[in-house]
């Protein structure tokens, strides 16, 4: 995801059926709280064409300024550009804003560091024109890019990077630039142009037919990436291991989340925090885990998913606080979250629908 401002998450309706659980993980139980008291909502739902809308990923840069990305398919193979906007009022579908180029294809990340400064990954799954869409505050334009990027960040000036499996690219207002990376980057978070984490997996070694992937995390000084050695990874017999969600509340409290599959098919979670020295494994659980953000209360959210299904009880919402956790089930399957400083507005996308917390005494 790109550059967000900290914090956010998921969801329900009202906290009834919610329970307080121990949250237990790499280093065991940890006592759990009383959920928090406010309340989600739905507040988009979209609807397909002749098959079904999903949204992959949301950012947002104001109170009247959000946007949630994703794809409408229809036939057996066909792709729309999914891109809807909150401008203060609600959430509106925009199609003919693109340019031609993007608007038969899946997008899969955006990420805005101000309103003219909002970035796209356009991809072409049967092989057409994948590239990268940038507002800059009047109109969308489209850069072809057949890099495959998996990850976009916004930061101020105008500039982003772009990320893959083991390279990283770096626009700064004008032109691109090619680095390096240790990993294939997932998501990423910048704290500044100087203080970047991304996060993902690095594959085995070439020849080693039983090996699996491991979680991995880079980190940019502001000259180059370099690997950031995790305590403890993913155990034998496990696989598709990786960390798929980044938070940086402040340069020594980072967060990195993930999870593992084993040979029964369930999913484990993998969960990491780094003090400013070091990374530590955290005690979370939660299935593998897809998101996280921070409140503006301190509360850190995370969203995992125990199994798959599409049903919305296979999905869990993890809220934390001093090394306490409760533990939700949203009322539709959710994946990851934005929200601004202060904590307000939250908000969260799963499948095809777009949910808004509301903290006490809010209104909305």
């Amino acid at each position: 995801m790109g550059l967000r401002p900290a914090a956010v998450v998921l969801a329900m309706v009202a906290l009834a059926g919610c329970s307080a659980v121990p949250a237990t993980g790499p280093t065991g139980g940890v006592p759990s709280v009383a959920p928090p008291e406010g309340r989600w909502r739905v507040v988009h739902r979209q609807k397909g064409l002749d098959h079904d809308a999903e949204f992959l990923d949301i950012a947002a840069t104001g109170k009247d300024g959000a946007w949630a990305v994703g794809e409408r398919t229809f036939g057996t193979d066909g792709h729309e550009a999914l891109l809807v906007r909150w401008d203060g009022e609600g959430w509106r579908r925009l199609s003919k804003e693109l340019p031609k180029p993007a608007r038969y294809v899946t997008l899969t990340d955006v990420a805005a560091s101000d309103p003219g400064n909002v970035w796209v990954i356009a991809e072409d799954q049967e092989g057409g024109e994948s590239g990268l869409l940038h507002f800059d505050g009047r109109r969308w334009s489209f850069t072809p890019d057949r890099a495959s990027a998996s990850e976009v960040v916004a930061l101020s000036g105008g500039q982003a990077w772009t990320f893959g499996d083991g390279w990283a690219r770096h626009f700064d207002g004008r032109r691109w630039t090619s680095q390096a990376i240790p990993i294939a980057t997932r998501a990423a978070f910048a704290l500044s142009p100087r203080d970047i984490w991304a996060v993902g997996a690095v594959d085995p070694a070439p020849g080693d037919a039983y090996a699996q992937s491991e979680p991995a995390v880079a980190h940019f000084d502001g000259r180059t990436w370099r690997r950031v050695p995790l305590p403890t990874l993913s155990p034998p017999g496990s696989s598709e291991a990786e960390l798929s969600a980044v938070l940086a509340p402040a340069s020594d409290d980072v967060w990195a989340v993930g999870g593992y599959d084993t040979d029964d098919g369930a999913y484990h979670p993998l969960s990491y925090r780094w003090n400013g020295t070091a990374w530590r494994a955290a005690a979370v659980e939660g299935g593998r885990l897809t998101g996280i953000a921070r409140g503006g209360d301190g509360v850190v959210w995370i969203a995992g998913q125990r199994f798959f299904s599409e049903t919305v009880n296979s999905y869990r919402l993890l809220a934390g606080a001093g090394g306490r956790w409760s533990r939700t089930t949203p009322p539709a399957p959710v994946t990851t979250m934005t929200a601004l400083p202060g904590g307000q507005p939250l908000w969260a996308i799963g499948q095809n629908v777009i949910t808004e917390y509301q903290a006490p005494g809010s209104t909305g």
